[in-house]
């Protein structure tokens, strides 16, 4: 079970609502409900404002936070029947693949779904000869760059992408020539899979640091509540902690522990990387814990003396 299916569970339980009467508050199916809370599926970002809004607290509580521990959470306000939302059709998820396929990446005019639906057109340096970009055929395909094909026997390399690099990237990633030009680093720990290293910005609790992604290559794999670096077009490069809706929605609802970055979604078309993080690396090194002073010491030492004689009396 997720956090945000415990949390829907425990807000109906605790203001002694059915399925069916929890689910006309917000406005959904009663079925869609019990998927929610069985953490069969994810509620999109409209649901989420929806139960936040009628029953007092926020999308972030509900994403981040087991309310059940929570002392706040035994006061929660019923809406006045003025205030209930009126019920609306959600669609169910997709049973097939295909169907999400056709649904979100197939165009009329196209035959074939293609994850990229844009790919610039990058200016190599004249020394290097001009290379086709890497064909691409489904989202649920591996996509590899010839650079990061590395056998399980030889050690793990790693491209590193700079904050100055970030534009670059982001209209160069699908390009062989210009991934061979990134710098690269190994690290031997690291199991077997494609890897990347990206500074991180101010979404990061430790800005300047370098994030080590590992590379998804099926929308199914993303796993809820977990962080990820996205590569999204018109956007960049973002580090979030991501709750899966592509079977629902096509979209990924993206949350971030910076208190000050709202939660929203993404449409899955604009999303053109996503890795998995795996581990950093920090140049700031953590702050000294603070020592007792030998003034402060004594002071202890005299007040455990005066307590031992005030005990023998």
């Amino acid at each position: 079970m997720s956090i945000v299916s415990n949390n829907i569970k425990y807000l109906r339980r605790m203001n002694g609502l059915t399925q069916e009467q929890f689910a006309r508050k917000i406005g959904i199916k009663r079925s869609l409900l019990g998927a929610y809370e069985e953490a069969r599926a994810n509620p999109n970002l409209d649901n989420l404002m929806n139960i936040a809004k009628i029953f007092g607290t926020t999308v972030d509580n509900l994403l981040k936070n087991d309310m059940r521990r929570l002392k706040e959470s035994k006061g929660v306000p019923l809406p006045q029947p003025s205030q209930q939302l009126a019920i609306k059709e959600e669609p169910e998820p997709p049973k097939q693949l295909s169907t999400i396929i056709d649904k979100y990446y197939r165009s009329e005019q196209e035959a074939r779904p293609s994850v990229q639906p844009f790919i610039p057109a990058y200016q190599p340096p004249k020394s290097a000869p001009v290379t086709q970009p890497i064909p691409y055929t489904t989202p649920l395909q591996t996509i590899v760059h010839e650079k990061v094909i590395v056998a399980e026997k030889q050690k793990q390399t790693i491209e590193w992408v700079s904050q100055k690099d970030m534009g670059e990237y982001l209209s160069s990633y699908a390009y062989t020539e210009y991934i061979k030009q990134l710098p690269v680093f190994q690290l031997p720990m690291l199991p077997p899979g494609k890897y990347r290293a990206f500074e991180a910005g101010s979404d990061f609790m430790q800005p300047g640091s370098v994030i080590i992604g590992q590379f998804v290559n099926n929308w199914y794999e993303i796993k809820d509540g977990q962080n990820y670096l996205l590569v999204i077009h018109k956007q960049g490069i973002i580090y979030r902690r991501v709750y899966n809706q592509v079977k629902i929605k096509g979209a990924l609802l993206l949350s971030s522990d910076n208190a000050h970055l709202p939660t929203h979604e993404v449409s899955i078309k604009e999303v053109l990387e996503i890795w998995e993080a795996k581990a950093f690396l920090s140049m700031q090194m953590p702050e000294p814990s603070a020592i007792p002073s030998l003034n402060h010491l004594s002071e202890m030492v005299r007040a455990l003396q005066l307590e031992i004689e005030r005990l023998k009396h």
